[in-house]
């Protein structure tokens, strides 16, 4: 059994402190990233776009390590408490060997590797963010887009 993966695994409390503020503050920044149609149909089983159904298997892939209650500072009637109880923020695939093995593997790795790509950008947006970033994610604050391809 192969995968791919791609996110935050065990981040450092501060990461996770940034990833919730940022969903109280902005929820459909992670939500249209997880709603993309190419991260839906290789990462979340194809679910439909709509975002209860996004975020209930994203829960269910991330959830190891979750908090069984609200965390510090969160009501526990939070609209988005599912997230915020998240230490992880991670997207997995499972491969078996046809995918991986023969002349289509590497191509169908780097599929999957680009379709994580907005997932990826989101994160590093939220937890590491570049001064040229910051100006973005201001902007997107006034009007709540975020830019998601596929």
């Amino acid at each position: 059994m192969y995968c791919v993966a791609g996110g935050l695994w065990m981040p450092e409390a501060n990461a996770v402190a940034l990833l919730r503020r940022d969903i109280d503050r902005r929820p459909q920044r992670i939500k249209a990233v997880l709603k993309s149609a190419g991260i839906r149909k290789e990462f979340l089983e194809g679910v439909p776009d709509n975002d209860a159904k996004v975020v209930e298997k994203f829960v269910a892939q991330s959830s190891q390590g979750a908090l069984k209650t609200k965390p510090k500072g969160f009501d526990a009637d939070h609209k988005e408490i599912d997230l915020l109880r998240l230490k992880n923020f991670t997207l997995t695939r499972k491969l078996g060997d046809r995918d991986v093995l023969g002349h289509q593997g590497l191509a169908r790795i780097s599929e999957l590797i680009a379709t994580l790509v907005p997932f990826i950008t989101y994160l590093n947006s939220v937890v590491m963010p570049d001064g040229e970033d910051e100006d973005e994610v201001d902007d997107d604050e006034e009007d709540g887009s975020v830019e998601v391809d596929g």
